[in-house]
């Protein structure tokens, strides 16, 4: 790859950046895009032949800073920076990359950390920041900077000893050690990683994927790429194959990272007490929902997001806790699954059901160890699954997990150690099923919610506008993410008398449930005839004659606060059939949800108003 020049503006081709001396760049790629390799290649070559003529000879002009000087902002101030801190040589990924060679750019993405690594400093360009205020503000544009969001920035943070954050007017906010702390809480990344104090391998693979769950890439494949400097792998880019990346990349961490946390992703039981009194010996996880779920690796770095405090535990340790001598567990993969040895707990339920646990050398917050739920293929078979419901005292009553927490050593007594085969990939070449009909919609976030074009348009015959937040121009889907909160997702149905507004957004409750409420107000200057009530507020008329038989109703809050439901009242899961109706002076509001089949984490909504007093519509 090159280094630039920070006075004249020309590259230098380097094979070991470690033998020189350099600054690099961190920053946000614009929307627009970048001055590329080539953008800058033209403008050297433009400057050469200035240089040449003989006008440019007799006005004695320098042409040193003619590619500078007609460089883009970023370029130019980020030379005039490192010249300032007495740097010749800087690296920009964005320019010193000749992206029109695949070979370079493989070459380039695999070796990126190294790039960063290698460099003295690195300074880390929030253009979206300002320097007039302190970034450990609790609502500080530092901590919602976009730099903190990226899927590249994330090695580009960690690999370098000393990073400077700049802000957009390339003024000094701070330094990575004197902000670790800040940073640490931002990121989730441990402040002795930060430092270098602790070696980046000293993390366990979940925990690590964690930091990068919520990061965006502009490209599917970047979330893979971005992260094989962390884990210290490399492959082939193959840009076109989408979410195979990341399966690809978590073959490479297992062939060289001896970790199996990296199986350790979505859902874990905390509790294993539940699990032996509530398995369900009826329903797996070959509910559609799950197909993702119930293969070993992840489809993406998000899977990992409440992995955070996994540890790994040394073989000797773990050989010593179960009992077991020799539990060291190899890995192979093949065209059927993942083949390995793995210590096992058969748990026995049903008449003729087994589920089994399958003992990782790993570990939680609490020191207690960790265990995949696996069930067979069929019956005496050695290809396993993994997931299972289990019964909690929550809603809905079965709830779906990967793993389990083991707090009681006793069940450790019958571990035996034994050959599987488990799938690690959704084959792409198996046809979607029709979803299970014995499964209810689990109305979990993060989701869609569509509102058909029909509905809208009968709503606008019986004179109520559609608008809603969150959604783009003239696109009827709501996008109900896991941060979601209320006020931040509102459908508004604006008619002449009135305004409702169905409030959705995501239960900050361990199960991720998708909640609704509804607030009804009088248009301003609206008065209903013999109401006390001024215009705008919101109003409630006891009525207990508006039961219906179809679901129940819902009276509207008397304020705000009181008409954001509360767990678990708001959780469309415990809705009759996904259907709720709504009470407000002589109008009832009914609210439908179903699945869609073609997807389990999108539902429709359909919405219907009805005079109480006529109750012309029946519901079913």
């Amino acid at each position: 790859m090159w280094l630039l020049d920070t006075s004249s503006g020309t590259f230098l081709h380097v094979d070991r950046p470690r033998e020189h001396r350099y600054a690099a760049l961190s920053h946000v790629w614009r929307s627009g895009g970048e001055l590329s390799f080539r953008d800058l290649k033209a403008l050297q070559l433009d400057a050469e032949k200035k240089r040449s003529s003989i006008r440019r000879r007799l006005l004695r002009h320098k042409g040193s800073d003619d590619v500078l000087s007609n460089a883009s902002d970023k370029i130019r101030d980020c030379c005039a920076l490192a010249r300032r801190h007495g740097y010749r040589w800087v690296w920009i990924d964005s320019c010193c990359i000749d992206k029109s060679s695949s070979e370079e750019l493989s070459e380039a993405i695999n070796s990126m950390y190294d790039w960063y690594a290698a460099a003295d400093i690195c300074f880390a360009f929030l253009d979206d920041v300002g320097d007039d205020h302190d970034p450990r503000l609790k609502d500080s544009r530092f901590r919602r900077s976009r730099w903190f969001t990226r899927g590249w920035t994330l090695q580009e943070l960690i690999a370098p000893a000393v990073i400077v954050f700049v802000s957009q007017t390339w003024r000094l906010i701070g330094t990575k050690a004197d902000l670790g702390d800040l940073v640490e809480e931002v990121t989730g990344v441990d402040r002795a990683i930060l430092t270098h104090a602790r070696p980046l391998d000293s993390v366990s693979v979940a925990r690590r994927m964690s930091w990068a769950a919520k990061r965006n890439t502009t490209r599917e494949e970047d979330r893979a790429y971005s992260l094989m400097g962390i884990f210290g792998v490399n492959m082939p880019t193959i840009y076109g194959e989408g979410a195979n990346a990341f399966i690809r990349l978590q073959e490479e961490i297992l062939k060289h990272v001896p970790d199996q946390s990296i199986f350790l992703w979505g859902p874990i039981l905390h509790d294993d007490e539940v699990l032996y009194r509530n398995l369900d010996p009826e329903r797996t996880n070959d509910d559609s929902r799950y197909w993702q779920s119930r293969n070993l690796f992840a489809w993406s770095p998000d899977a990992f997001i409440s992995s955070k405090n996994i540890a790994s535990i040394p073989l000797e340790a773990f050989e010593c806790r179960i009992g077991i001598r020799s539990a060291l567990s190899e890995f192979a993969v093949t065209s059927q699954g993942i083949r390995t040895r793995l210590p096992i707990i058969p748990l026995h339920h049903g008449a003729d059901k087994t589920t089994f646990l399958a003992v990782l050398a790993c570990q939680d917050a609490e020191g207690r160890l960790l265990a995949l739920l696996l069930y067979p293929q069929r019956e005496g078979s050695s290809r396993y699954y993994v997931g299972h419901y289990v019964g909690r005292p929550q809603v809905p009553r079965y709830a779906y997990f990967r793993a389990v927490a083991l707090r009681s050593a006793d069940v450790l007594r019958s571990i035996q150690v034994q050959d599987l085969c488990i799938p690690y990939r959704q084959s792409s070449l198996v046809p979607r099923s029709p979803i299970n009909a014995a499964s209810p919609p689990s109305f979990r976030c993060p989701c869609d919610i569509v509102i058909p074009g029909w509905v809208v348009g009968r709503l606008r015959q019986d004179g109520f506008n559609t608008t809603m937040t969150a959604s783009g121009e003239g696109n009827y889907v709501l996008r109900i993410t896991d941060t979601t909160a209320p006020f931040e997702c509102v459908l508004v149905l604006s008619g002449p008398n009135e305004t409702i507004q169905i409030l959705m957004w995501r239960c900050s409750c361990l199960g991720r449930f998708l909640c609704v409420s509804v607030r009804c107000t009088d248009t301003p200057g609206f008065r209903r005839a013999g109401s006390s009530v001024s215009a705008g507020e919101t109003v409630v008329e006891p009525d207990p004659g508006l039961m219906s038989s179809s679901g129940k109703t819902q009276r509207v809050g008397v304020s705000p606060a009181e008409n954001v439901s509360r767990c678990p009242t708001g959780h469309v899961a415990t809705w009759q059939e996904g259907g709720k109706n709504f009470a407000y002076r002589d109008r009832q509001l009914r609210l439908a949800f179903s699945t869609w089949y073609t997807r389990q984490d999108v539902y429709t909504l359909e919405m219907y108003l009805d005079s109480v007093k006529d109750n012309v519509r029946q519901y079913e």
